[in-house]
């Protein structure tokens, strides 16, 4: 059904989507696809196909900010505030509305053909006078920010240097939420420039040590700390764990494929509710890890699993398949019996293979030829992965926002892990995405409602998660003190999981027709 030809073409035009628009199977769902452009911030709004040729692409992402609000849900602790009550109560904005209300006001002048820095940093002043100082200023911090990037996007290098040493001056990496992220996406933008004019040798990143939503296999004490005070990722393994056991409550013996395991903490969860199972107790459970990095990190996870399933009188075995080229990767690397339920495991996997075609062409061969009872996939509910630098930067920056925030409420800002995340995991995927294209850009992921269009194509349905898995996965959230901020939402048939309304990650189940 897929050639490798559509695969790299899928991954490779315009943002991981646009070069099946014109396929006669997929014709019946244009209406459905246009709907979902990856250009927009979100998947009702189509920016259009001369997009490319309009100062700041129309400002679509803004205007959809503007006219359908309703895309970031408004939890406790992030009311949207309406600048013309009139009231004198200073309600502290998050990062996210800041750079909404910047992108809103940025709107109303972006027709402008010549931006003065003084206009822009006082041609609102009566407007925003409903706000605190603070969020004045980083409101019109904002714009600066904004300004500079349609300048980089209009290759007019000198004037954007001009508005990103005025963001150097305002920003800092170790002020508030807003200040932190203009201080990081304005480094990222300088990075661009040096790149255009020659001033910065480009070179080749590795998909898996750069950027926070890239695949990193370091997983270190910062990374630990911050997942003990944000419940994204337990939310989706532990949801996608839940889906897994109903998918092979009839079956005996199971065998789950992990296409990357990291820590496999999760592994031991399933593990236990495996073994408390007293319905048609499981036989044997089997887990096979794909890695092509560190193999000696994920033999010590196998055998603390089979440790821990031993002192549960449980029988579990555990194997590796090395492959540092995946796209060497059958289906005979699994040796699976007739007899054993298949499950595939997929948790911010897939999002690497974008900018290696082959493999993913290769690897949704075999999961279609293992014929799994389930594949659960977990990824990042983001578009970054546009073509077009505005729409990317503009996307990217709402996305790492949310992050900056996040750490803002959970961490002290000068928490020392705080300051690696935001430096090193977030810092590095804002330069990658920002500040690079072609090759060196492999930071890229793409939302729920693409990843939807590309399995259609391989035969693949959504299975609509329980409603065990959403109790399961609203019971996480309450155990953590931001609980307030977070929320696990339903989209579609799957669960996203967001702080203060913006989608963070989600997590699918599919089947094969």
């Amino acid at each position: 059904m897929e050639d490798s030809t559509d695969i790299q073409n899928f991954c490779t035009n315009y943002g991981f989507y646009q070069e099946y628009a014109a396929n006669p199977q997929v014709q019946e769902t244009n209406k459905q696809q246009e709907e979902m452009n990856v250009y927009a911030v979100t998947p009702q709004v189509q920016t259009g196909s001369h997009v490319d040729k309009t100062p700041f692409l129309s400002l679509a992402p803004f205007e959809l900010l503007r006219n359908n609000p309703s895309r970031w849900k408004n939890t406790e602790g992030d009311k949207v505030r309406n600048l013309n009550e009139g009231t004198n109560a200073y309600q502290k904005l998050s990062a996210m509305q800041i750079m909404r209300l910047a992108g809103e006001r940025f709107i109303q002048f972006s027709s402008n053909k010549f931006i003065n820095i003084n206009n822009l940093l006082h041609l609102y002043g009566s407007a925003l006078s409903n706000l605190s100082p603070e969020d004045n200023q980083d409101v019109e911090l904002a714009q600066i920010l904004l300004a500079a990037a349609e300048k980089v996007s209009d290759q007019q290098y000198d004037r954007a240097r001009k508005m990103l040493m005025q963001c150097q001056l305002l920003s800092s990496n170790t002020g508030n939420p807003a200040q932190r992220a203009v201080f990081y996406f304005a480094q990222a933008l300088e990075e661009r420039i040096d790149r255009e004019t020659g001033r910065l040798i480009p070179k080749i990143h590795s998909v898996e040590t750069d950027g926070s939503i890239c695949i990193a296999s370091r997983f270190d004490a910062s990374h630990l700390a911050f997942h003990q005070e944000v419940p994204f990722t337990q939310v989706v393994h532990f949801t996608g764990i839940q889906a897994i056991l109903e998918s092979v409550a009839t079956k005996s013996k199971v065998h789950l494929i992990d296409f990357l395991i990291r820590t496999g903490v999760q592994w031991a969860s399933l593990i236990q509710a495996a073994a408390e199972r007293k319905d048609n107790p499981i036989e044997h459970m089997k887990i096979t890890v794909v890695e092509s990095v560190n193999k000696e990190r994920v033999e010590e996870t196998g055998k603390s699993l089979e440790s821990f399933a031993k002192s549960l009188n449980f029988p579990f075995s555990f194997k590796i398949v090395f492959l540092p080229d995946r796209n060497q990767l059958t289906e005979d690397h699994f040796d699976v019996k007739p007899d054993e339920g298949v499950v595939i495991y997929a948790a911010f996997f897939l999002r690497a293979m974008i900018c290696e075609p082959n493999c993913l062409e290769t690897a949704m061969r075999v999961i279609r030829r293992l014929q799994p009872e389930l594949m659960v996939v977990s990824e990042v509910e983001a578009n970054l992965n546009s073509p077009m630098f505005v729409n990317r930067f503009i996307d990217s920056l709402f996305y790492y926002s949310a992050f900056f925030d996040c750490l803002e409420d959970v961490m002290k800002r000068d928490d020392q892990h705080r300051m690696t995340l935001e430096s090193v995991t977030y810092g590095g995927g804002i330069r990658n995405i920002v500040g690079s294209e072609g090759k060196e850009r492999v930071c890229k992921s793409v939302n729920l409602d693409v990843w939807r269009s590309f399995f259609k194509r391989f035969g693949m349905e959504e299975v609509k998660l329980s409603e065990t898995c959403l109790y399961q996965a609203n019971l996480i959230i309450e155990q953590f003190a931001c609980r307030n901020s977070c929320s696990a939402d339903v989209n579609g048939r799957s669960l996203t999981v967001s702080w203060k309304g913006t989608p963070i990650y989600f997590t699918s189940a599919w089947k094969f027709h």
